[in-house]
């Protein structure tokens, strides 16, 4: 089968700034919500706008935009899970960032593209050119990172690929294909001194330098809890979160350690490729930045 408001996702680690992981489930057509003390289901977000949902990112005004990839669209959303409109059109999009002006950028996997709005909505043009610095199929960790700079995991070509946060000029690869085994990458996640990258193929989380990109280690083994298919993640409390999207299941890993955890979901899934940790409103008004978890596909391509 075939993201100033930078990703912050990768930083909350404290469990007073959120209570729900929202879950994209691409095959299913839904995303669902779950209490992260509990792991109960809280239900989905309103259905009939989703086709093939993937990246999420919680934007500057609070909503969380959600791609659809089969719909063409982005998809905006209440925090209580309530649709609150179409918030722009795209070439099979897969994930959306937003820089410090608020602009939105929304990764296009079939043109191998990257695409800019304006906060309305308004497109103003490419960002990211087709096939620049070798980009062949955008995926759902397309992120602002730390430094301002955009940064592109490239699936079909393996490598994470960094372009300047203002032009959208490439500066080459970030973390080159291959390294330390990586293979389809999909979502990345800044901690500390290290960058977390899911390897979909790999079924395993790797961890580079978050500065120079450089291999550290595996952190989170092949196959660990059953991984397969490791996708979209998240961090929050003690814990690192990871879709396994091949059999259906959410799992938690030690975030200090990458030790098995446990599955946090099991059942009601279908093909659950991102996630996202949403805070209430007044933590979110708190926080100086924003982030994302997001997604998989590919139902044409194999």
């Amino acid at each position: 089968m075939r993201t100033t408001f930078f990703l912050l996702t990768a930083f909350i680690t404290h469990a007073a700034l959120a209570e729900e992981l929202w879950v994209g489930s691409y095959t299913g057509d839904h995303i669902k919500r779950y209490d992260l003390t509990t792991g109960t289901l809280i239900g989905p977000v309103e259905g009939g706008h989703l086709n093939g949902p993937l990246g999420m990112s919680l934007g500057p005004d609070g909503k969380v935009y959600a791609t659809s990839e089969l719909t063409g669209s982005v998809e905006t959303f209440a925090q209580d899970g309530s649709w609150k409109g179409r918030f722009a059109t795209a070439s099979s999009p897969t994930a959306i960032a937003f820089r410090h002006d608020k602009s939105a950028f929304v990764a296009e996997f079939d043109t191998d593209s990257v695409s800019w709005y304006a906060p309305d909505g308004t497109p103003k043009g490419t960002f990211v050119t087709a096939g620049s610095g070798g980009l062949d199929g955008p995926d759902l960790g397309t992120v602002f990172g730390p430094d301002g700079d955009l940064y592109v995991p490239s699936f079909w070509s393996g490598a994470v690929l960094r372009y300047d946060g203002a032009t959208g000029a490439s500066k080459g690869a970030f973390v080159v294909a291959g390294s330390g085994g990586l293979s389809q990458p999909r979502q990345m996640l800044w901690r500390g001194p290290y960058v977390y990258v899911s390897s979909d193929n790999g079924n395993r989380v790797l961890r580079y330098d978050g500065t120079s990109g450089a291999f550290v280690d595996t952190f989170v083994t092949t196959g660990s809890g059953g991984l397969n298919g490791a996708s979209g993640m998240a961090f929050y409390g003690d814990s690192l979160y990871v879709t396994s999207w091949r059999n259906n299941r959410i799992l938690r890993y030690d975030a200090a350690t990458g030790a098995f955890q446990g599955a946090f979901v099991t059942t009601g899934l279908s093909g659950p490729v991102s996630l996202l940790v949403v805070p209430e409103p007044a933590s979110l008004m708190a926080l100086t930045a924003a982030g994302t978890a997001l997604l998989k596909r590919r139902r044409s391509k194999p």
